[in-house]
């Protein structure tokens, strides 16, 4: 005979009161392939799962969420996907094995390996990016299920920092006036020479909510990314590349709120066929290498307002 088991979390809490968000997070699947660029990319996906819990129910049953995430990933064995339509899919069925639930959510990150060549000696260098996908369900009146979904590219470049460097220009050329040099001289001089700044790591990433007619070739938002910087960053680098990368970074000085300014003109330009409702967040974080804190510059927008702005 069989005991049946007390099921805790479909008791009346102590407090009435709903919680909008309740899951897990962190959840490790075995290696995935996405499509990039047509071609399948290795991927070990990880993944939040959340739903709405109503004020009548102690608690939401967890391992349905492990197991929806398992149960969709399952479908995918040997195949290729794109992560943002994997994270819809597990968005619907939280709905569905949660009949309490009005809402869901879903994140998931992986990280990507994309090739370049070194500025100066056209070395290969293997470098990595962050792909960001994330989708809401919601369930209507009439038990239908309407979904949102985003995806985006987060990866590193470099910022030198502009202030710094217009500041020892003026130093410079106080030093170069108290060797007689003329004002034509000295502005040639100062043209074709690197002006030393300081420079740091810097994280910049792009989210976009995709409408359901839409596909997004996320590889396009890595370039978008490393053209918005003072320079890429590179895995390998000998002694020629790296001295290029560096008088390359001081000649294009920017500060992280010019890094998403760059990256908003830059997506517009890339996406001119895509429409004015699109949702999208830009953010970019300097590591400070001479300050013990970090910088943030962040837009929340639509395509349309950038557009208008420009």
């Amino acid at each position: 005979m069989e005991i049946e088991l007390p099921d805790m979390h479909k008791k009346y809490p102590e407090f009435s009161l709903s919680i909008n968000k309740v899951g897990v997070v962190g959840v490790k699947m075995p290696i995935g392939y996405v499509t990039l660029k047509n071609k399948p990319i290795i991927i070990v996906p990880v993944f939040d799962a959340f739903i709405d819990l109503p004020s009548t129910q102690k608690g939401i049953h967890s391992s349905r969420n492990y197991e929806v995430i398992n149960d969709i990933l399952s479908r995918y064995v040997g195949k290729t996907y794109k992560l943002e339509n994997v994270c819809v899919a597990i968005s619907k069925e939280l709905l569905e094995k949660h009949e309490y639930a009005t809402c869901s959510e879903v994140r998931a990150r992986g990280e990507a390996i994309f090739k370049q060549r070194t500025p100066k000696t056209k070395n290969s260098s293997y470098e990595s990016f962050k792909i960001i996908a994330k989708a809401k369900a919601e369930r209507s009146s009439d038990g239908s299920i309407n979904t949102r979904r985003m995806v985006g590219i987060g990866l590193t470049g470099i910022t030198a920092c502009p202030c710094a460097r217009e500041v020892v220009k003026k130093i410079a050329e106080g030093e170069m006036e108290k060797l007689n040099l003329t004002k034509d001289k000295m502005k040639k001089i100062l043209e074709k020479i690197p002006i030393a700044t300081h420079m740091q790591r810097a994280y910049g990433s792009i989210i976009v909510e995709i409408p359901e007619h839409i596909e997004l070739e996320a590889t396009r938002l890595v370039h978008i990314i490393t053209n918005s910087m003072s320079s890429s960053t590179f895995e390998l680098l000998k002694r020629p590349d790296e001295a290029e990368l560096v008088i390359h970074a001081t000649f294009n000085p920017r500060f992280v709120e010019d890094c998403v300014r760059y990256m908003m003109h830059y997506f517009v330009k890339e996406f001119r066929e895509f429409p004015d409702n699109i949702r999208l967040v830009f953010k970019v974080r300097s590591m400070e290498s001479i300050h013990q804190h970090d910088l943030i510059a962040e837009r929340v927008t639509t395509l349309g307002e950038i557009r208008k702005e420009l």
